[in-house]
C-alpha cells in the first residue's frame, strides 16, 4: 500500500466485535489472500472495499462534467 493514507475512524464496538468474528472464516477461505498477518485492520480495509464497489454498482458515479443547461422558453 505504497499510496495510501492513514485514515482514523471512530466505530461502534459492536462493528468491532463483528470484523473480529469474521477472522476465522477469512482465515479459512481460499478466496481470500492476504500478504502477511490478517489482522482487524485487514478485515475492515476489505469491508471498505466492498462496501464501496457495492454503493458504487448502486450509484450512478459523476464524471465531474455538467449536465448540458437547459434552453430557456422564448418569450
Amino acid at each position: 500500500m505504497a499510496d495510501s493514507s492513514i485514515v482514523t475512524l471512530r466505530l461502534p464496538k459492536s462493528l468491532l466485535q463483528r470484523a473480529d468474528a469474521l477472522m476465522p472464516a477469512l482465515r479459512s477461505n481460499s478466496d481470500v489472500f492476504v500478504v502477511g498477518r490478517l489482522s482487524r485492520s485487514v478485515v475492515l480495509r476489505l469491508a471498505v472495499l466492498r462496501g464501496l464497489e457495492a454503493m458504487e454498482a448502486d450509484t450512478p458515479i459523476r464524471t465531474g462534467t455538467r449536465a448540458p443547461a437547459k434552453k430557456r422558453a422564448k418569450r
